[in-house]
C-alpha cells in the first residue's frame, strides 16, 4: 500500500510539472490548435456514407463502463468503419484513471483526434473544468462545426429551448460535443406518492390543497388506515435525508406550495431576472410553521431528517401490507419490497399532483436544464486533432434516428426487433421497436454496442417508441416506465415553472468556481440543518427566523448570490 501510495503521488507530482510547463506556454499550445490535415476534399457529400472516399484513421481515447467492452472485437465497431471508411486508433483507459491520463494526454500534446468522456460522474468535467481547458487553449471549438460539418447535431440542438445557451461558454463559442440524456419522469423529481389502499379505507379521496393533505394524515394516524387491525402502526409521512437525494425531503414537495423549492440550492430567477435564495423569503417560514405544526402533531416521522433511502424502504418492508402513507421521492422503487411472487409495493401508491398552497401557488420541481448534461459531455477535441472536422462528421449520425438506434440497441435481429402490432410506448403511442432478451453468456450480449458513454440523443420520444407493457399497474411491476411517464405527464408536468425562472448552467470564472464551491456547500449545510432543527423544535421558527438569516448573512449569502447574478446577467442566457 505504501508503495502504490509514493508511486502515486511521483505520478502526480510528474503529472503538476507537465501540465505547469505546458499550461504555461498556451501561445505554443493555441499556435498548433485546429492543425487538421485535410482540406476537405476527401469528405462525402454531408449526411452520405460513406464519410470519406479514402479511408481515414481517428485517434481516440475513452474510459467504458461495459465491463467486457472491447472495441477491437465489438460488433459496433467494424459495422461502422465499413459504413463510415473511417478505422478508430483505440485508447480505453480505465475509469478510475481516466481524468488523470487525460488532462496529462492534454498537457502532453498527445496526439489524439477526440475524447469520449461518457455519462460517467467520474468522467465529468464540470462547467469550471470546461473553461479552465479552454482559457488554457486545449481543447478546440465545436460550433461552428456543428455549423458547415453536421447534419444532426445543428438540428438537434435547434430543437431544444436553451440548449445551445447551456453550453455556449463566456465567449460565445461551444467547445464540446453534447449529448442528450431525457428521462422524462426524471425532470419531475418531487413527486409524492400515497397510499391508494390507505385512502380507501379511511374514505377520503387524493388531496388536492395543503389542507387536504394535512386532514390526510390525521387520518392515517389515527384510523387503521392499512387494514391490519392494528391503529397504532402506520406513519403518515417518512421523508429521508441522503447525501444527494434532493427530492426525498420533507420539504421538496411541501414547499413548492408555498414558494418554488428545489431541495438542492432552492434558488430560482425571478420575473425581473433577479436571483432569488427561496430560504430568505418569508413563503419559506410559512412553509417552516406548517412543518413544524405537522411534526408536533405526529404527523412526520421522527426519523425523517436522519434516516437513509435504505432504512425508510426497509420500514415499509417489514409486513405485507405498507405502514407509511405518503413518501417523497423521485419515483416508486423506495417505497419497499415484498416477497417474491407477490405484487410490487409500488402499485399501492399514487403520484399525487402539486398541492394548491394557502395563497394559491402550486408548483412542481423541474429539472429542465439536466437533460443536456452539461457537466457530462459526449466528448472533448482537442487542440492536436488532425481534423476535427471529420470527428464531427462521424460522430453526427449518431444523433439521427437510425444512428442512435444502432448505437444505443446494437444490431437489428439480435438485440432489438420491430414492435408487435398494435404494441404501444410508455407514452400511448404506437411502438417502433423492442428489445430481445438475449443470453446473457453469449459474448455478442456483453459486446456488440458502443452505448450511451458515447455521444448520442436519448431524447424521450426515443424512449417512448420503445415497446411498452400495456398494464402500467401489472402486478409484477412490468408496465413501471408506462406509469412514470403518465404521472409525470398527467400530475406534474401542468405544474412546471417557466424554464427562464430556473438557475441554469452557468460558467464561472476560475476565481468565482473556487469561492461558489465553498459558498454552495456552507450554506447548503446551514439550510439544511437549520430546516431539520425548525421542523422538529430544536430552533423557533417564529423567534428565530432573524437569527437564521443573520448567520446566512455571516455565511457570506450576498456575496453567493452577487456570484450567481453577475455570471447569470453575462451568460447567453440572459442575452436571448
Amino acid at each position: 500500500m505504501k508503495m502504490r501510495q509514493r508511486k502515486n503521488m511521483a505520478a502526480a507530482a510528474v503529472l503538476a510539472a507537465v501540465m505547469v510547463a505546458l499550461f504555461g506556454s498556451c501561445n505554443r499550445t493555441q499556435a498548433v490548435s485546429g492543425g487538421g490535415t485535410s482540406d476537405g476534399s476527401n469528405f462525402n457529400e454531408l449526411g452520405t456514407f460513406p464519410v470519406v472516399k479514402n479511408k481515414e484513421t481517428i485517434n481516440l481515447m475513452m474510459s467504458t463502463y461495459y465491463a467486457e467492452f472491447n472495441p477491437e472485437t465489438n460488433w459496433m465497431t467494424k459495422y461502422y468503419e465499413d459504413k463510415s471508411n473511417v478505422h478508430v486508433n483505440w485508447t480505453v483507459i480505465p475509469t478510475e484513471q481516466f481524468k488523470e491520463r487525460v488532462n496529462l494526454a492534454l498537457a502532453s500534446g498527445d496526439q489524439i483526434d477526440v475524447m469520449i468522456t461518457g455519462l460517467l460522474t467520474d468522467n465529468s468535467y464540470s462547467l469550471a473544468e470546461q473553461q479552465r481547458l479552454v482559457q488554457q487553449g486545449l481543447i478546440l471549438p465545436t460550433g461552428n462545426l456543428f455549423e458547415t460539418d453536421s447534419i444532426y447535431f445543428k438540428q438537434r440542438l435547434n430543437d431544444y429551448e436553451g440548449w445551445r445557451e447551456a453550453i455556449t461558454h463566456p465567449d460565445g463559442n461551444i467547445y464540446i460535443i453534447p449529448t442528450l440524456s431525457e428521462c422524462y419522469h426524471c425532470m419531475f423529481y418531487g413527486k409524492m406518492w400515497v397510499n391508494k389502499e390507505f385512502l380507501k379505507n379511511v374514505g377520503l379521496n387524493y388531496p388536492t390543497t395543503i389542507q387536504e393533505f394535512h386532514d390526510m394524515l390525521v387520518a392515517f394516524r389515527d384510523k387503521d388506515a392499512n387494514g391490519n387491525g392494528d391503529p397504532n402502526d402506520e406513519i403518515p409521512f417518512a421523508g429521508a435525508a441522503q447525501q444527494g437525494v434532493y427530492s426525498a425531503k420533507v420539504d421538496t414537495y411541501i414547499m413548492s406550495s408555498f414558494i418554488y423549492d428545489d431541495g438542492q440550492d432552492r434558488l430560482f430567477i425571478d420575473d425581473n431576472g433577479k436571483v432569488i435564495a427561496a430560504f430568505q423569503q418569508p413563503e419559506f417560514q410559512e412553509g417552516l410553521q406548517l412543518l413544524r405544526q405537522w411534526y408536533s402533531e405526529g404527523l412526520i416521522y421522527p426519523e425523517t431528517f436522519t434516516q437513509n433511502l435504505d432504512t425508510r424502504a426497509k420500514l415499509n418492508s417489514q409486513k405485507y401490507e405498507s405502514i407509511i402513507g405518503a413518501i417523497p421521492y423521485e419515483h416508486m422503487y423506495n417505497s419497499g419490497n415484498r416477497d417474491e411472487g407477490e405484487p410490487q409495493r409500488w402499485i399501492d401508491y399514487e403520484a399525487i399532483a402539486p398541492l394548491k398552497g394557502p395563497h394559491g401557488v402550486q408548483t412542481t420541481r423541474y429539472a429542465y436544464y439536466n437533460k443536456f448534461a452539461t457537466d457530462l459531455p459526449g466528448g472533448l477535441i482537442p487542440s492536436t486533432s488532425r481534423n476535427p472536422a471529420l470527428v464531427i462528421r462521424w460522430l453526427d449520425w449518431f444523433f439521427s434516428d437510425e444512428g442512435n438506434m444502432i448505437l444505443i440497441n446494437g444490431e437489428k435481429g439480435r438485440a432489438w426487433t420491430d414492435a408487435d402490432p398494435g404494441a404501444t410506448g410508455p407514452d400511448g403511442s404506437p411502438a417502433v421497436f423492442k428489445t430481445i432478451t438475449m443470453d446473457t453468456s453469449d459474448p455478442y450480449y456483453n459486446n456488440h454496442i458502443w452505448g450511451n458513454q458515447f455521444p448520442n440523443f436519448n431524447s424521450f420520444q426515443f424512449r417512448n417508441e420503445e415497446q411498452s407493457a400495456a398494464d402500467m399497474l401489472a402486478p409484477d411491476g412490468s408496465g413501471a416506465e408506462r406509469y412514470l411517464f403518465v404521472k409525470s405527464r398527467d400530475n406534474y408536468f401542468p405544474y412546471v415553472p417557466d424554464p427562464k425562472n430556473l438557475i441554469p448552467p452557468l460558467y464561472y470564472s476560475d476565481t468565482d468556481a473556487s469561492e461558489m464551491a465553498r459558498l454552495q456547500t456552507d450554506i447548503n449545510t446551514y439550510v439544511d440543518e437549520c430546516i431539520a432543527k425548525f421542523v422538529v423544535g430544536d430552533m423557533n421558527i417564529n423567534t428565530e427566523w432573524t437569527r437564521f438569516q443573520n448567520e446566512l448573512k455571516n455565511l457570506n449569502i450576498d456575496r453567493y448570490l452577487n456570484i450567481i447574478q453577475t455570471t447569470y446577467d453575462s451568460s447567453a442566457f440572459a442575452k436571448r
